[in-house]
C-alpha cells in the first residue's frame, strides 16, 4: 500500500502530511485516516479479493445530512 500521505513523527506517532493532525486508525477498514482532512492516509490495496478495501467508503467520516439541511432553512 502507498503511504505517501503519512508523516512519521520523531516519537513514532503518525500524522497527516497535509495538516499535521495526528492520524487515527480504523479497525474496520485496517487503514489510517486524518480526521481533520477527512481523508484516508493509505491507498486501497491492489488485491481484488480484499474485502476491506472493497467496502471502504471514499471518506472515513460520514457527514451528518440532518445538520446540513437544518442550516438551509430560512426563517422569515
Amino acid at each position: 500500500m502507498k503511504t505517501d500521505r503519512i508523516l512519521v513523527n520523531k516519537d513514532g506517532t503518525l500524522s497527516c502530511k497535509k495538516c499535521k493532525t495526528l492520524a487515527e486508525y480504523s479497525k474496520k477498514f485496517d487503514a489510517y485516516f486524518c480526521p481533520q482532512c477527512n481523508l484516508w492516509l493509505e491507498e486501497k490495496c491492489v488485491d481484488p479479493l480484499c474485502k476491506l478495501c472493497k467496502q471502504r467508503p471514499i471518506r472515513p467520516i460520514k457527514k451528518n445530512n440532518k445538520i446540513k439541511k437544518a442550516r438551509k432553512i430560512k426563517w422569515w
